[in-house]
């Protein structure tokens, strides 16, 4: 079943939605639904409920709500910091990050960092924003994660003591496993984790996190790609967690 998200003020009563813009030609031009069809809408607050179409306009959709939802998110938050890459690999991360279950992203700028902001930015910004909305409805997420402004190395830091745990993924010495770090987690945490751009952290990097608080670990003894260890970091704590069949 096709699954939506609207806001607030999208309500026509308090039963009623009304879906415009690109749903709304999704659903018309692309699924041809029709009245009496059902779908699944979610709210901005995570609330996921049936519904069913009641009349099909020209450029809207109006749905009348059903039963709640389970929720589909995670008990545990992990937002994803990423160093921004070149080409289609910040879609990438962004894409399987969300159906996997990332709670938001935060793109940022190091040292090693290929790519920077330019005047495409605003217009990358929105497409990367309808990947990841596409990517929740399609894997049933209740939440759309945000996506942070990019930002600088010391502002990502600053950024972190707002976290319960903030972890540096880094291939120098003094890594911790993963499973020793993520133990006895509560749900509701929100955990930070970082990994970084094409050419990596530099070591004065890895001591400036060390010194705000970042635990550096590590995902094995193999160098993996930034978009392959943006996933795995977030896969492997999602399993440490316990969502993703782990304990």
């Amino acid at each position: 079943m096709n699954r939506f998200f609207y806001k607030k003020s999208q309500l026509l009563s308090e039963h009623t939605v009304e879906l415009s813009g690109d749903d709304a030609h999704h659903l018309q031009r692309v699924l041809r639904a029709s009245v009496g069809e059902s779908l699944e809408l979610c709210c901005e607050t995570g609330r996921c409920r049936r519904a069913e179409i009641l009349a099909v306009g020209k450029n809207s959709v109006s749905c009348r709500l059903g039963d709640f939802l389970p929720d589909s998110e995670p008990s545990v938050q992990f937002s994803v910091a990423f160093g921004l890459l070149k080409g289609e690999k910040a879609e990438f991360i962004l894409q399987k990050a969300t159906e996997l279950g990332a709670a938001a992203f935060i793109p940022f700028i190091s040292g090693r960092t290929v790519i920077r902001p330019d005047k495409e930015m605003e217009n990358r910004s929105q497409r990367w924003q309808k990947i990841i909305r596409s990517a929740a409805a399609q894997s049933r997420r209740n939440l759309i994660p945000p996506l942070h402004s990019p930002v600088s190395w010391q502002q990502l830091l600053e950024l972190a003591k707002s976290f319960d745990k903030a972890l540096l993924f880094w291939e120098g010495k003094g890594g911790k496993p993963l499973s020793a770090v993520l133990k006895n987690l509560q749900p509701k945490s929100r955990i930070l984790l970082v990994t970084g751009p094409e050419g990596g952290f530099g070591d004065e990097e890895a001591v400036a996190a060390k010194s705000y608080g970042l635990e550096s670990v590590t995902l094995g003894p193999r160098i993996l790609r930034a978009e392959t260890a943006a996933l795995v970091a977030l896969a492997v704590s999602l399993y440490q967690a316990g969502e993703m069949g782990g304990s």
